[in-house]
């Protein structure tokens, strides 16, 4: 009961609206993703801002495993099965890029900070030349 002394009603009011308030950036976000049907998906993989591959998600099959190395002794076991991405296995203290599991939607992002590696789903809309025009 002493809480509700020094809580007004006023107060919640502002609570709520301040949690309200707080998914404003989630909503933007996905207002602002651009992906349409029949975009492709592909995951860029940077390490030190350098682009080391890019690999089209978008209507992949089976399942591949590849090793990208980094200074040292670092190495990050990358994994694509079907249309999705993720880092199956590093030797990073952390673990946080495994642990951050499976990618498939654009806008989507794994990072292994220890091997400055970054993993980004982007969407890509097909090309004009794939078109075909009949009369």
């Amino acid at each position: 009961m002493k809480f509700m002394k020094i809580v007004r009603p006023f107060d919640i009011i502002i609570v709520i609206f301040l949690i309200l308030l707080s998914f404003v950036p989630v909503v933007i976000f996905i207002l602002n993703q651009d992906f349409q049907e029949g975009d492709s998906v592909i995951a860029v993989i940077t390490q030190d801002g350098e682009v080391i591959r890019e690999i089209t998600l978008t209507g992949h099959e089976g399942n591949e495993q590849f090793i990208i190395e980094g200074k040292g002794n670092q190495y990050n076991l990358m994994e694509i099965d079907g249309e999705r991405i993720r880092i199956k296995e590093d030797n990073s203290p952390d673990q946080v890029g495994v642990k951050m599991g499976w990618k498939d939607k654009p806008g989507e992002t794994i990072v292994c900070l220890p091997h400055r590696l970054l993993v980004e789903l982007v969407s890509e809309k097909p090309s004009d030349d794939d078109m075909i025009i009949s009369h």
